[in-house]
């Protein structure tokens, strides 16, 4: 069983869960992270997509009858944050599982820069929410793209060994009205 946390930072709302391999996604957007305690030290190594930071982290609130408060302050690049956490136990394994947004056109675009290496669907074919609509390598990953609406494959943008950007077009679903 996976944990999905909810975690305000001063007053917003963020949700993440933790994948393999220093894999998090916030927000349903993918990061690299690694966070590390320093050897002696109160603080934290903290390493977001290739950048460093230094994380200090304060409890604002003790245990008691056998509760641990989620209350917490965090200083991270000197900059002080307040933040709390809520745990969520949720089904299943995200893994490289990505459901890229899609806007009101219905395109499922690249969450990441990478290359494309499968498109499983045709134009034309009626598809799932949840469906696999494309599959793309990034960072030595296979990252499953899939749609967020019920609908036809309108227009396939991109090829199987094409270079994307991040947010580029793949695939077009557009609404079937079931």
């Amino acid at each position: 069983m996976e944990k999905r946390y909810t975690v305000v930072v001063d007053g917003e709302e963020f949700e993440i869960e933790f994948g393999p391999q220093g894999r998090v996604w916030v927000n349903h957007r993918p990061y690299w992270i690694d966070f590390r305690g320093l050897d002696g030290e109160p603080g934290y190594s903290l390493l977001l997509d290739n950048r460093s930071y230094e994380a200090f982290v304060e409890t604002l609130t003790a245990k008691s009858a056998g509760r641990v408060s989620a209350e917490r302050r965090m200083v991270v690049g000197g900059r002080p944050y307040h933040v709390s956490l809520r745990t969520t136990e949720v089904q299943g394994k995200r893994g490289a599982d990505i459901s890229p947004p899609t806007d009101d056109t219905g395109d499922v675009v690249a969450p990441l820069p990478g290359m494309l290496i499968a498109v499983p669907v045709e134009e034309g074919e009626m598809v799932a929410k949840g469906d696999v609509v494309a599959v793309m390598e990034s960072m030595k990953m296979n990252l499953e793209l899939r749609t967020a609406r019920d609908g036809v494959v309108r227009s396939i943008y991109a090829r199987p060994g094409a270079e994307l950007n991040q947010g580029d077009p793949v695939v077009s679903v557009e609404c079937s009205g079931r």
